[in-house]
């Protein structure tokens, strides 16, 4: 635990450090003004001692005072009320020298203003007033306005000083806070700025995510949706279906003897064929079909609210689009290829996304078996197994 450090070793607030410096500087020049007057009208001995107590002892003790209470902005601001009714009684006793008295006075009012305003130049006003009550009753209300030329002199430097020094902490302050805010402007922008970069930053983030989700969900050599993308979207699919009582109908494409394309005139000429075939499915298809490669030469089609006989006829014409699509080889030759085709519809084939699946597969199988290059309907028949249609 750190002990707290005692009154002697606290550091001024600049309030009383900076009011400090002007009192004491201020109040010599004051004595030397009143010392003068109090030539010119041979005041007694103590009036001198008063005058020495005053203006050369009370601003040590007013700081040490200050600097030592628990509230040290409020203290300065009860000593400048002090201040200003002392010269109250001070103009009050000397009989209202016009110099000294404006000097006392204005000063009086210009420290309450600066630190409170229009409220605390009328509380000083109302300060002096009282000391001027005091002073001149004391005194027997004398009434001494001249002042000889040294001490108009003395008094015209006094407030001349202070009120440039005032002038002069004023412009600092004003400079300082200035500055301040610049800082605080500078701040705020650069604070914007990494705002700005973040958002931009989580944007870019946001959209390279967006692209690897696509990615991860497209196949990299056509394009296409993949089983990833077929397996939530069948789903989804065949649930809407379900709830609007529509059908939906799933088309399962093979290219017919890929294997032998390979073996016979490369894998680019193979890729070629994918290639086209994505093409045809992907010109044919309506916005709301989804074309995947379902791996290898195998291509699947989900197509949401497609009766079967419509689905045959969309399938009949993919076949012969794609019978008449030509693939040139390196060589300038002129290639085409056939397709089997299998389809499986909602809710003749099946009721599940791994049934139609599955219908259409045989669909396929036996697309294959007739000779190829043909559509074939998947038949009804026993419970199909468990399928997983994700890769």
């Amino acid at each position: 635990m750190t002990t707290p450090a005692p009154p002697s070793s606290r550091a001024d607030h600049w309030v009383v450090r900076m009011n400090h410096r002007n009192r004491a500087g201020s109040f010599v020049l004051v004595f030397a003004a009143i010392g003068s007057h109090l030539l010119d009208t041979a005041q007694p001995g103590w009036v001198w001692g008063l005058a020495v107590l005053h203006y050369l002892g009370l601003p040590q003790l007013m700081h040490w005072r200050a600097r030592r209470a628990p509230d040290p902005v409020r203290a300065e601001l009860h000593n400048l009320l002090t201040d200003a009714a002392l010269f109250g009684m001070w103009v009050g006793a000397l009989g209202f020298p016009l110099w000294i008295s404006f000097s006392l006075i204005i000063a009086t009012i210009v420290n309450m203003t600066v630190f409170r305003s229009t409220p605390g130049a009328l509380k000083a006003l109302a300060a002096v007033g009282l000391g001027i009550v005091v002073g001149g009753a004391m005194a027997g209300w004398p009434l001494h306005l001249a002042t000889g030329p040294l001490t108009t002199a003395l008094s015209i430097t006094c407030i001349s000083l202070y009120l440039l020094v005032v002038a002069q902490g004023a412009y600092a302050r004003a400079l300082r806070l200035h500055e301040t805010r610049n800082q605080l402007r500078q701040g705020e922008q650069a604070l914007q700025e990494a705002n700005a970069a973040l958002q931009r930053q989580i944007l870019e983030n946001e959209a390279l995510q967006a692209q690897l989700r696509e990615q991860a969900e497209r196949d990299p050599l056509t394009g296409l949706h993949n089983r990833r993308y077929l397996a939530a979207t069948l789903e989804r699919e065949l649930a809407r279906c379900r709830r609007e009582s529509e059908s939906l109908s799933v088309m399962l494409l093979d290219i017919d003897h890929f294997k032998r394309i390979n073996d016979s005139h490369g894998h680019q000429v193979g890729d070629d064929f994918l290639l086209a075939l994505a093409r045809v499915l992907t010109r044919q298809a309506r916005a709301s079909d989804v074309v995947c490669r379902y791996g290898g030469e195998e291509f699947l089609l989900v197509l949401p609210h497609m009766p079967l006989d419509v689905a045959v006829e969309r399938a009949n014409e993919l076949r012969e689009t794609f019978a008449h699509t030509a693939v040139q080889t390196a060589g300038g030759e002129a290639l085409h290829a056939t397709v089997s085709i299998g389809i499986a519809n909602y809710p003749d084939h099946g009721h599940t996304a791994d049934e139609l699946v599955y219908r259409a597969d045989m669909a396929l199988y036996r697309a294959k078996a007739d000779g190829r290059d043909c559509v074939r309907v998947a038949e009804e028949g026993r419970s199909v197994p468990a399928l997983v249609t994700t890769p």
